[in-house]
């Protein structure tokens, strides 16, 4: 007969009692164990399905883990009759035979106790009841196990947060059990798919993503969708930040919440960036104090404070060692407490992968994290946007500008890992390229859309006030001539929502654009 793997589980003494405490059994069910093994043995057609739904551990009983461990080696084999391989079916003689060639056919109670389970006469129309409780024990059983080691951390651990964190990752893991459903009819799917087509015929407006307030970027993408990876790339110095943060600030100004997590700049260096671009005070003079027009200045400083803390939801972290399983916890917990819209990262090659392999080296180490990057936006349906660093080649062959090419960035051009590339739904590059006046060319270049098309954006840096400006921007605030193409009034639109702050109202203390980075310290165009 069957032996179980834990009749009872014991405590160590206590050293205020001294006596042993003895906890219940865990959780299992030896009969709905039993019938699940019957059911397969008997009724070839729910083979496969049951094999499927379950693994080894879900079992109690050691001797039924290796049965069904059995019967899952045997339904992967085959053999032949003629020509044509057969699959090989699952009942008492293939499972014996199995067992046996293993050595393990006494350990599981010999021929005896299969005969006894061929023999057992259920209804194989429950199975699926038998199934539920056999996976309801198996998850309480995980539960537990978890319990115990958080435990056990909580003793040894120097950090708390590290304890809380592999607690919620682990129970988070556990309720993604089911998470594959397997295979999905495609007839059922079109069904289902052609509702959602005439949801968004009906009411186009429920099908947008979250805009980020450059008109053309919004009308290629539809906006950002929850579950995509958006990889913001540029050299050092060329405003991969400036535009990150200016897209937080238009995402948060519609009511949003968005989880910012800098491993460069302190919190307090993104703000006084937010502070500058919403109120067009120069961020050089918020660096240095000397405020030209200091009433006016100070008042336009302070309307944009106002605007951060009343109507918009923003979070940061500027821990420079963070993991995506932090990101992943802390991100989990804003969503269930104030809700989650996006979040943007700042950069990944700064960051450390969960993984303490020693001899793994930076290019998996950095796949690891964009593949964790992507779970992450999958598993809280929000678009996350990771900022990345290029190559230097990037920049020596917009430098030297290579005969017949372009010096623009490609896809090979992200530093130190292809998963990158491979990972991301969209990829963004930032580039600048010197005109002939002496100032600079920007341009927002879609490298890669997984769902939709490719193209360049012209876009202008606002040097002193860290902001880039599209053409729409520029034509609706009077600074260039030229309508741009498509272009719609924000009243008819709706979709132009960049920098709406009523500072500009009086001219604010910047004049035009300023594409001439040399305006700003050495990081602001980060």
């Amino acid at each position: 007969m069957p032996v179980n793997k834990d009749t009872q589980n014991t405590v160590k003494p206590s050293a205020a009692s001294g006596k042993v405490i003895n906890l219940p059994t865990m959780p299992n069910s030896v009969e709905a164990e039993q019938n699940i093994l019957f059911c397969i043995m008997r009724n070839p057609a729910m083979q496969l399905e049951i094999l499927s739904k379950l693994s080894e551990d879900d079992f109690y009983q050691s001797s039924h883990a290796a049965i069904f461990a059995a019967m899952k080696e045997i339904s992967r084999r085959s053999h032949k009759v003629g020509e044509e391989n057969m699959s090989n079916t699952v009942n008492f003689t293939t499972v014996v035979d199995c067992l046996r060639r293993n050595g393990k056919l006494s350990q599981v109670g010999d021929i005896d106790y299969i005969l006894k389970l061929n023999e057992l006469l259920p209804s194989s129309a429950k199975y699926e009841e038998y199934l539920a409780i056999v996976k309801r024990a198996s998850v309480m059983r995980k539960l537990i196990g978890i319990c115990g080691e958080v435990t056990k951390r909580a003793y040894s651990a120097d950090s708390a947060d590290d304890v809380i964190t592999y607690a919620e990752e682990a129970i988070f893991n556990l309720s993604q059990r089911d998470a594959n459903s397997g295979l999905i009819s495609f007839a059922d799917e079109a069904a289902r798919t052609m509702v959602a087509i005439n949801n968004r015929f009906v009411n186009p407006d429920a099908s947008r993503g979250i805009m980020t307030g450059y008109v053309k970027f919004d009308r290629m993408t539809n906006g950002l969708h929850g579950g995509e990876l958006i990889v913001l790339a540029a050299r050092p110095g060329v405003g991969k930040s400036t535009m990150a943060m200016n897209i937080v600030e238009n995402v948060a100004k519609q009511g949003k919440t968005v989880a910012v997590y800098s491993l460069e700049m302190s919190n307090q260096q993104l703000v006084e960036r937010m502070l500058s671009s919403m109120s067009t005070v120069p961020l050089k003079f918020i660096k240095n104090g000397q405020l030209p027009n200091a009433e006016s200045d100070i008042a336009r400083l302070q309307a944009a404070q106002n605007t951060i803390c009343s109507t918009m939801q923003l979070f940061g972290n500027d821990y420079a060692n963070i993991r995506p399983s932090e990101i992943s916890s802390q991100c989990r917990r804003l969503k269930a407490q104030h809700g989650l819209d996006l979040i943007v990262i700042d950069y990944i090659q700064l960051m450390n992968s969960d993984a303490k392999d020693a001899n793994q080296g930076r290019q998996q180490e950095v796949a690891a994290i964009t593949r964790a990057l992507k779970l992450i936006a999958k598993e809280l349906n929000v678009p996350v946007i990771a900022l990345s660093q290029l190559k230097r080649e990037a920049e020596i062959r917009n430098i030297k500008g290579e005969k017949g090419g372009s010096s623009e960035p490609v896809l090979s051009d992200l530093r130190e890992s292809g998963a990158i590339e491979q990972d991301a739904d969209i990829v963004l590059f930032i580039h600048k390229e010197q005109n002939e006046s002496g100032g600079y060319d920007h341009s927002l270049i879609v490298a890669k859309h997984r769902n939709g098309e490719l193209g360049n954006i012209k876009i202008s840096l606002i040097g002193s006030i860290v902001r880039f400006v599209d053409e729409h921007y520029q034509y609706t605030h009077g600074q260039i001539a030229e309508k741009p193409e498509g272009y719609e009034e924000v009243a008819n639109g709706g979709a132009d929502m960049t920098f709406t702050d009523d500072s500009e109202s009086d001219g604010g203390t910047f004049s035009g654009i300023d594409d001439v980075a040399s305006e700003t310290d050495g990081d602001d165009n980060n």
